[in-house]
């Protein structure tokens, strides 16, 4: 595996949360085939994909990253799936649904809140058109196509896809502004900052406070300045400069309750 798809995987795992492991151990054919693909994955992934195993001794349980296609309302953003691996996989389709962070991001007629995604690829007969011969990268691929190319006529939130048939520009605008607020939220969280992002941020954090500690330095000089009075010598009956009063305690007076 390469330098480069290392670092992905391995920044992937850092997004990931493992799900409670309810699934049984996959029966050889599937696990086979399932390896097989997963080893493409590692080595040649299609554009704008990564999957990887959440657990080693588990593979049935997939987390992948899709990236938002070019020229599509979604370029730039980064989109998370969880898999699940049936245990007749090649013969029934895996379970694939966006995560939570990732579904508030898709304002698509194709895909709803909770995340499940409505794609004929991921039905069986006659519902749908599953084969075996569609692989998991094959599959990856199919949905990141999805988010650039939506079917209003099949959808999964009537009302979007209402809006994405009859004025698609106000989609795309409205696609575009959702990306936007909800992929900075998402990269404000300090789980998904890489380690020079991290190490950016607490810099600057540090700078601050050290800006904030001057500040408050300066302002008491400033307040010892302002209350400063030179020693004058007192006379017999009071103050050097008003004689027959007495001195008052300047520490007394300037003291606040």
């Amino acid at each position: 595996m390469s330098r480069e798809k290392a670092n992905i995987f391995s920044k992937f795992k850092i997004h990931t949360m493992a799900p409670t492991k309810t699934t049984t151990s996959l029966p050889p054919p599937a696990k086979n085939r399932l390896t097989r693909e997963l080893q493409q994955l590692s080595t040649a992934p299609p554009p704008g994909v990564a999957a990887y195993p959440v657990d080693e001794s588990n593979i049935s349980i997939i987390a992948a990253e899709i990236t938002g296609p070019e020229d599509s309302p979604f370029e730039g953003g980064l989109f998370r799936l969880t898999i699940q691996i049936p245990a007749r996989y090649p013969f029934e389709p895996p379970r694939c649904r966006f995560v939570n962070a990732s579904a508030k991001k898709l304002y698509h007629p194709n895909v709803d809140s909770a995340g499940r995604i409505c794609l004929d690829t991921l039905k069986s007969p006659p519902a749908g058109c599953w084969s075996p011969a569609v692989s998991l990268p094959s599959l990856l691929l199919t949905i990141r196509t999805l988010l650039s190319s939506p079917n209003g006529d099949d959808p999964l939130d009537p009302d979007i896809a209402l809006i994405f048939r009859r004025n698609p520009d106000q989609w795309r605008r409205e696609a575009k502004r959702r990306l936007g607020i909800f992929d900075d939220k998402e990269k404000l969280n300090v789980n998904v900052l890489s380690d020079g992002d991290r190490e950016k941020k607490e810099n600057d954090e540090g700078s601050k406070r050290a800006r904030i500690h001057d500040c408050k330095v300066n302002e008491i000089s400033l307040a010892e300045k302002e209350n400063f009075q030179p020693h004058r010598k007192p006379t017999k009956n009071g103050d050097a400069n008003h004689p027959g009063e007495t001195k008052e305690n300047p520490a007394k007076k300037n003291k606040v309750c």
